[in-house]
């Protein structure tokens, strides 16, 4: 059951009173960020930091890694009577590939995490809610009350109110 509204405002309150009656909200669409609506349905912690965390150690091991092999094993030069494992020289570099590899680790896992991938058909809820639009989503089950619901986003304030059945 999808509720259409035009107010930030007035999404946050009737979303807040259909948690608190004990609906299924699934989810709210919203045009920009409404403060505190993640807390409200229930929305858990990203682990974004954790990936951005692993990749950027998986660049750092891998810059080191490399220019140890390079330098120390491989190649082994003198340049200016410097030794062959100056740590301080691989600095720059290091942090280079530790911001490349969370780059691309980053955009790899919103891919991954959102199924984005090519020629996969968008399922948009509401084209209006890109533009000056939100939209509740609520999940109805056996023991829902349909006109309950109906009332309560009528009561406050929706725009409009419809059934939205999922194609299987």
């Amino acid at each position: 059951m999808l509720g259409v509204y035009d107010n930030a405002d007035t999404v946050f309150t009737v979303t807040e009173n259909l948690v608190k009656s004990g609906y299924d909200v699934h989810d709210v669409y919203t045009p920009f960020a409404v403060h505190n609506l993640d807390k409200v349905i229930g929305v858990k912690r990203t682990r974004l930091s954790t990936a951005a965390f692993v990749f950027a150690m998986t660049g750092l091991l891998s810059a080191v890694t490399l220019q140890v092999y390079a330098s120390y094993f491989d190649w082994q030069m003198n340049i200016g009577g410097k030794p062959s494992l100056h740590i301080p020289t691989y600095i720059p570099i290091t942090f280079e590939l530790s911001i490349l590899f969370t780059a691309f680790g980053m955009v790899g896992c919103f891919f991954f995490v959102n199924r984005m991938f090519p020629g996969r058909n968008t399922d948009v809820i509401d084209l209006r809610v890109t533009d000056d639009r939100f939209v509740i989503a609520v999940n109805i089950h056996t023991k829902t009350d349909v006109k309950s619901l109906e009332e309560a986003f009528v009561s406050g304030g929706a725009l409009e109110v419809r059934e939205r059945v999922k194609d299987i």
